[in-house]
């Protein structure tokens, strides 16, 4: 798999090119003959689609990052609970940003360390806390969230309203798609492939 020419990525802090700059991704021009069941603009969207989420995910972070010293999904969360109008358990708070319990355990201590929300005892489950926003937390919220839709449509104004519309009705089509998977049982990943002679090593 290739990815579409242009500008010369920029390497992230590891070296690699980050996942925006490397484009969408392009298959090679052998792909229906190496994958005779495949679709070459289907293997492109699909992986297209998982990239252009980590690169919105990664500049998300990025300024996160640098405007509040904490991670995206720490900041996920403190905006679930500033949101929700009312206390919320750990396992409520996970449900909603889909986080595994014990990143969840980690991004509200931190949150609880620097201020930003309370446990307070659960009285219908002793073995359960609730966690509610504090005065710090919302004034908190109240500078990151606007902060990041202006990020948002940073990154979107170089479509068009029409064109942002369209493409929230086909990430529909897709991700309707995607939940109907979800409800089967997993797809055995095995088909035909021809291996092509360019990735056959040569004979000693």
């Amino acid at each position: 798999m290739s990815t579409q020419a242009g500008r010369a990525p920029t390497p992230a802090g590891d070296g690699a090119p980050l996942p925006a700059a490397r484009g969408v991704v392009k298959v090679d021009a052998d792909f229906a003959k190496e994958y005779p069941n495949g679709d070459a603009s289907s293997t492109e969207a699909y992986a297209s689609i998982a990239r252009a989420g980590a690169a919105a995910l990664h500049e998300l972070e990025r300024c996160v990052v640098a405007s509040f010293d904490m991670s995206q999904p720490a900041a996920t969360v403190l905006a679930v609970v500033d949101g929700a109008g009312e206390p919320l358990t750990p396992s409520e708070i996970g449900q909603r940003v889909i986080a595994p319990s014990a990143t969840m355990t980690a991004n509200l201590d931190l949150l609880e360390r620097r201020g930003w929300i309370r446990r307070t005892p659960n009285p219908d489950d002793r073995r359960s806390t609730l966690i509610e926003i504090t005065a710090e937390g919302r004034a908190t919220a109240d500078r990151m969230l606007p902060g990041i839709r202006t990020l948002e449509r940073s990154a979107l104004d170089v479509l068009t309203k029409a064109e942002r519309v369209q493409l929230l009705e086909m990430l529909a089509k897709v991700l309707a798609r995607l939940a109907e998977l979800a409800e089967l049982p997993p797809q055995p990943l095995e088909g035909r492939r021809n291996r092509p002679a360019r990735l056959t090593p040569p004979k000693a």
